[in-house]
C-alpha cells in the first residue's frame, strides 16, 4: 500500500484580498443578485428614506432561508470624506424574493447606488 503525502503541507498560506465590492448598475441586475443571494453575500443601496439620516443605507442579505433589510443612518463623515453607518437602524425579513422585492423598490434612491459584497 502506498503511503499518501499530506495534502496539508503542500497548500500555501495567501493573504486574502481586501475586501472587494462591485457596483450594480441597474434594477435589472440589483433583482437578479438579490434572487440568486447566497449566505455569504450581501448588497449595500443607498436609500430615499425620510426617517433615516441621509435617506439611509440599505443592507440586503439572506443568512438563512429568509431575504433580511437592516436600514441604518448614513452619516457623513468630513474628516474621512465617506458615508458611515449611524445608530438608528431597522431589521425587516422576507420569506420570498418577490416580497422583499416590493418593499425595496420603494425604498431606494433615483439614480441606483448599490453595491454588491
Amino acid at each position: 500500500m502506498k503511503k499518501q503525502k499530506d495534502k496539508h503541507k503542500c497548500l500555501q498560506i495567501k493573504k486574502s484580498a481586501p475586501y472587494s465590492e462591485r457596483k450594480v448598475d441597474n434594477l435589472e441586475d440589483l433583482a437578479l443578485l438579490i434572487h440568486a443571494m447566497d449566505q455569504d453575500e450581501g448588497i449595500r443601496i443607498r436609500g430615499d428614506i425620510k426617517r433615516f439620516q441621509g435617506g439611509g443605507f440599505i443592507f440586503v442579505t439572506k443568512p438563512d432561508d429568509r431575504y433580511c433589510l437592516n436600514i441604518v443612518d448614513r452619516i457623513y463623515d468630513p474628516i474621512k470624506n465617506i458615508d458611515t453607518v449611524g445608530q438608528n437602524d431597522e431589521w425587516i425579513y422576507f420569506h420570498n424574493f418577490e416580497k422583499v422585492w416590493d418593499k425595496l423598490k420603494n425604498l431606494i434612491r433615483n439614480p441606483l447606488e448599490a453595491y454588491a459584497y
